[in-house]
């Protein structure tokens, strides 16, 4: 079977279709030559969608990776028989490094204004991983064979310009994730349910969203309104953003039940 007929299995958008495609290269070069086989950035998407069909391949031996605990960008590491997933992080075997771009706190700069700049340099995306913003300093995660150009193109983010070094990554500074907590009451626990609680939607613009495939059910495209939401699920939609359902509690007296969703900001 052809790789276009087996990416087709898993996914009908034309850019994660590409994503797999590299996926199935990297996987059949570490089977076949027995070397690490390492994808460039993954968003979380894409990443799911990976994960179904290594799962559907056997599930070698792999990690996902983005330089620290809890990233969202990661590459995929298909580990040869003479690694294990710690090895990753020495020094000798990790494909990822990190960029520091400091500047005054007087400057307000968004993940934005990093990334346009970045973008502006002719690195693509699919070369830098999370873009961690701080008060005074920005860590970039990026793949090693992009560290030099970065050093000596990436000056300025908007018009402040930036004072660009490496770091180890074990010093990487992840700022706290920050949310809107929603405390609400839904009729059940369906996908459109808790689209229009966690986004301020109504059920008619949720169920819409959903038909329009803008729904993800834990990163995954979900095209069905009535699918069931467990506690801890991840609900993104394209263009408002992503929330957690951090907790389902007890049902009030008129058979509602209460919900507490965590909606990034």
């Amino acid at each position: 079977m052809y790789k276009n007929e087996i990416v087709d299995k898993y996914t009908s958008d034309p850019e994660v279709k590409l994503i797999l495609v590299q996926v199935l290269d990297k996987l059949n070069q570490t089977r076949q030559k027995n070397i690490p086989g390492i994808t460039r950035f993954l968003n979380e998407h894409q990443r799911a969608v990976a994960e179904q069909l290594i799962k559907d391949f056997g599930n070698p031996s792999h990690v996902f990776y983005g330089g620290y605990d809890g990233a969202q960008r990661t590459v995929l590491f298909f580990l040869p028989d003479y690694l294990m997933p710690e090895d990753i992080t020495d020094e000798d075997i990790n494909p990822l490094s990190c960029v520091r771009a400091e500047y005054s706190a007087a400057n307000a700069l968004s993940h934005r204004d990093f990334l346009g700049g970045i973008l502006g340099t002719g690195i693509k995306r699919e070369m830098i991983g999370d873009i961690l913003v701080g008060s005074k300093s920005c860590d970039i995660i990026a793949l090693k064979e992009v560290i030099p150009y970065l050093l000596s193109n990436f000056s300025a983010a908007g018009r402040v310009k930036l004072d660009i070094s490496v770091i180890p990554l074990n010093e990487v500074n992840v700022p706290d994730a920050k949310f809107k907590i929603i405390n609400d009451t839904v009729a059940s626990l369906r996908l459109d349910s808790i689209v229009s609680s966690g986004f301020s939607v109504s059920r008619e613009k949720a169920a819409e969203a959903i038909r329009a495939g803008r729904v993800f059910l834990n990163h995954l495209e979900c095209g069905k309104a009535d699918r069931q939401v467990k506690q801890g699920d991840c609900v993104s939609v394209r263009g408002m953003g992503k929330a957690v359902l951090q907790e389902v509690g007890n049902e009030t007296r008129k058979g509602r039940i209460r919900v507490k969703i965590a909606r990034y900001i």
